[in-house]
């Protein structure tokens, strides 16, 4: 099996990753089973393209979607780091630039401007289909049986969230909740206000904030949804891509700056960066054909 661009890009985060712990691995000891931990996922995929070829469904299964269990296993480390290292100093600055490119901290001023009941509990609503979104687009796609399109999806997503767990890992954030008071009023109290607290206690990571893997998730999905889904649900992953930056605000989840960001990351890197990185490593796996030799010059006769 040869290696894929997800693998590459697997094997840069763990990379990174490894760098990011080795000034803590003489104080904590998370530290140095997080390095050693990177070390094997290093490892990983060159083991699956030295594999043999098989036609076991469960072990082709596995190479195609291995990156996005990687991406739910590394979620939780993030916040060991950030409790490791703190993120204070980057709340504020995050925080200081959101109020100086919009004149307002605007997920403090929203919801009390608009405490309205259904307002808040469509806002509560589209923040929670972020989950709905990743089920609308990946269950089918796995179930579907197109190896090829189960290859852009776990490439496209792999990049989208790798590429913010970078910027978690490097500059943690643990946004707007925990510098800003949350508000309580009309609104907040629903069904789905409920089920995301209950989301977020039973999974959230501390300094995840800043860009928003919410805004960035379903800015991926969507594009991935409109290249290898029926219509109807591509429309539907658009529908639900739109509110959910919004709702991120609103709910107090993230400041604006951080669902801008995740946007604009989803967005760069489907536009831009893995067109860019695909037509590379197409090049470079071309192989160089040698000239023909020419043909000895027949000796003229005397």
């Amino acid at each position: 099996m040869s290696l894929l661009l997800v693998d590459h890009l697997v094997a840069l985060y763990n990379v990174v990753l490894i760098a990011v712990w080795s000034p803590l691995a003489g104080t904590s000891a998370a530290a140095r089973w997080m390095i050693a931990v990177h070390c094997i996922a290093l490892s990983l995929p060159l083991l699956l393209a030295r594999a043999p070829a098989t036609r076991s469904p469960a072990v082709l299964a596995l190479r195609e979607i291995y990156p996005l269990l990687w991406v739910l296993a590394f979620w939780r480390e993030l916040g060991i780091h950030c409790g490791l290292v703190g993120s204070t100093l980057n709340d504020v600055f995050i925080a200081g630039l959101d109020r100086t490119l919009f004149g307002v901290n605007l997920n403090v001023t929203w919801a009390p401007a608009v405490a309205i009941p259904w307002v808040g509990d469509l806002m509560q609503f589209l923040y929670f289909s972020y989950y709905a979104l990743l089920a609308l687009v990946i269950v089918p796609m796995l179930f579907s049986g197109d190896r090829a399109a189960v290859r852009d999806l776990t490439l496209r997503l792999s990049a989208a969230y790798l590429a913010a767990y970078v910027v978690y890992a490097i500059a943690p954030t643990a946004g707007p909740m925990a510098i800003f008071p949350r508000f309580e009023g009309p609104g907040t109290h629903g069904l789905f206000r409920l089920v995301n607290d209950a989301l977020q206690a039973a999974g959230d990571a501390a300094g995840t904030a800043f860009p928003s893997t919410h805004v960035a998730g379903a800015v991926t999905l969507a594009w991935v949804a409109w290249r290898h889904r029926s219509r109807l649900e591509a429309w539907a992953a658009l529908v639900l891509a739109v509110g959910i930056p919004p709702a991120t605000v609103y709910t107090q989840n993230h400041l604006v700056i951080d669902a801008v960001a995740g946007a604009l990351l989803g967005l760069g890197l489907q536009t831009v960066v893995l067109p860019l990185l695909t037509q590379a490593q197409a090049a470079l796996s071309v192989p160089r054909l040698r000239p023909p030799l020419r043909p000895a010059t027949e000796p003229e006769a005397a």
